[in-house]
């Protein structure tokens, strides 16, 4: 297949995922009984603990929905509320144990099927995947950061 080509079917794939991969975030909360921010919430806390203003950012929503999202899970006994360790003014919303188990049964299948796929790869490939992920993921954020703002009209 010629490069011009391989280029557009990677371009044609890529657009595709993004509704893919929100159909799955979509099926993985009904699975777990979440609603989509509440799971999206938890895949980020996965990072470690932060401010309930730093996961309104993270999640983009406001800060009253951060704090319904936070008690929602507080309740259902998927984050706690911890005194950061650092700065005891500041409160972390951090994941219990059992939320990190429910996300990694959620997911643990399909990453053992793309775990297997890429054991089919050469490490130099699987080195331009990584590199290519890596500047996708950036290239995402920044026109994320371009999309979020009104159009001058």
């Amino acid at each position: 297949m010629a490069r011009d080509q391989l280029i557009e079917q990677i371009l044609d794939h890529l657009l595709v995922m993004g509704g893919d991969a929100d159909r799955l975030t979509g099926a993985a909360a009904g699975y777990n009984r979440l609603n989509r921010t509440d799971l999206r919430a938890i895949e980020v806390l996965r990072g470690g603990g932060m401010t309930a203003g730093e996961l309104a950012r993270a999640l983009s929503v406001t800060s009253g929905a951060t704090t319904r999202v936070i008690d929602s899970l507080v309740a259902a006994g998927h984050v706690q509320r911890k005194p950061d360790s650092h700065d005891r003014r500041r409160v972390l919303v951090e994941l219990t144990p059992a939320a990190v188990l429910l996300v990694d049964r959620t997911f643990e299948r399909l990453r053992d099927d793309i775990r297997s796929a890429l054991e089919e790869y050469p490490e130099q490939d699987l080195q331009a995947v990584a590199r290519f992920l890596t500047d996708v993921r950036g290239l995402l954020r920044a026109h994320l950061g371009r999309l979020s703002r009104p159009i001058d009209r």
